[in-house]
C-alpha cells in the first residue's frame, strides 16, 4: 500500500480488539515485522498491548539502554504502529509529519532524565528555549 493511512478491513476485527477478544502480536502491527518483534521481546515486550502501554519514546529509549542501536527510523516505526490504534500510520509519514519533531523533543528530555520516567497517560516532555537562543533549557511536563 501507499503511504496513506490503512483503514481496518473488518470492523468485526476492530471490535474484537477492543473487547480484548483478539490479541494482536507486535508483527501484525503496521511497521513491524518478526525481526522487531525479536528485538522489542529481548527487552521485555512481547506483546503488541505491552507495546502501546509503554509507549514508543520510552519504547525506543529502553532500545538504546539496553545496548541495541536502533536507527530513528525505529522510533518512526514504532510511533506509526501505536497510532491510529490499532491501524496505525505508516513510518515515513512520521518522519516527514509534524510529529517528528515532538518525537524527538521527548526523546531527549527521555535521555537527559534517565531517573524521572515520562509519565505514562497524563502528558509529554517538551524542551524549553530560552528566548533568543537554541539551546534548552529543560523539560516540561504538559497536558495534550
Amino acid at each position: 500500500m501507499g503511504g496513506g493511512r490503512r483503514p481496518m478491513r473488518n470492523s468485526k476485527v476492530r471490535q474484537r480488539i477492543a473487547a480484548g477478544k483478539l490479541k494482536l502480536r507486535i508483527r501484525d502491527l503496521r511497521n513491524l515485522g518478526a525481526r522487531s518483534e525479536q528485538v522489542l521481546g529481548a527487552i521485555g515486550i512481547r506483546t503488541a498491548d505491552e507495546l502501546r502501554r509503554q509507549g514508543a519514546v520510552r519504547t525506543y529509549a529502553e532500545l538504546k539502554r539496553a545496548g541495541s542501536r536502533p536507527s530513528l527510523n525505529m522510533l518512526w516505526a514504532l510511533a506509526g504502529a501505536l497510532d491510529p490504534w490499532p491501524e496505525g500510520t505508516h513510518w515515513r509519514e512520521i518522519a516527514r509529519g509534524e510529529s517528528r519533531l515532538s518525537l524527538l523533543l521527548l526523546l531527549r528530555c527521555t535521555a537527559r532524565s534517565k531517573s524521572s520516567p515520562l509519565p505514562r497517560r497524563t502528558g509529554a516532555r517538551f524542551m524549553l528555549l530560552q528566548r533568543g537562543s537554541r539551546r534548552p533549557t529543560g523539560c516540561l511536563t504538559a497536558r495534550i
